[in-house]
């Protein structure tokens, strides 16, 4: 990931502590080329970022119809959904969507302020991507034959 860094402020103290004791951080030749370019590229990258809106909110949408999951609207490429079927735990769907279909998605029943409850993590990628994900989900919560529920361990 390119990360950038700015500060601004008119509290002058503030800035003179900064300069006496922040050390001053060099930006690498991959971030220099792309401020370089992002002028260039501004237009793409707006037109890029209303695509990714709408189809978050397609796929939002589309989360929302499976009963299984509650999913929590979002304003990243990522949407986080509470799993609420009572025979699958957020792990157990993980190891399932990995072993059965061959999508990862991520698990967040250990991460701080989740921890113990299930909760899954799902990237906004294509339509195409997204569909497979959606499909996948609509076949492991309607339990259909083969797919092992947590109490079939």
């Amino acid at each position: 990931g390119l990360r950038l860094g700015l500060l601004a402020s008119s509290n002058q103290e503030v800035i003179l502590t900064l300069k006496k004791d922040v050390s001053i951080w060099n930006i690498n030749s991959f971030a220099e080329f792309f401020l370089q370019i992002f002028e260039k590229y501004h237009s793409e990258y707006i037109n890029a970022l209303k695509e990714v809106r709408n189809t978050r909110k397609l796929f939002l949408d589309d989360l929302k119809e499976i009963p299984s999951l509650r999913a929590v609207p979002s304003q990243a490429n990522y949407i986080l959904c509470e799993v609420r079927n009572t025979k699958i735990t957020s792990r157990r769907l993980a190891e399932i969507l990995l072993s059965d279909f061959e999508i990862l998605i991520k698990d967040l029943s250990n991460k701080r302020g989740v921890c113990g409850r299930n909760y899954i993590r799902l990237s906004v990628r294509t339509k195409k991507e997204n569909d497979k994900l959606l499909n996948a989900l609509k076949r492991v919560f309607s339990e259909e034959p083969g797919i092992p529920q947590d109490d079939e361990k």
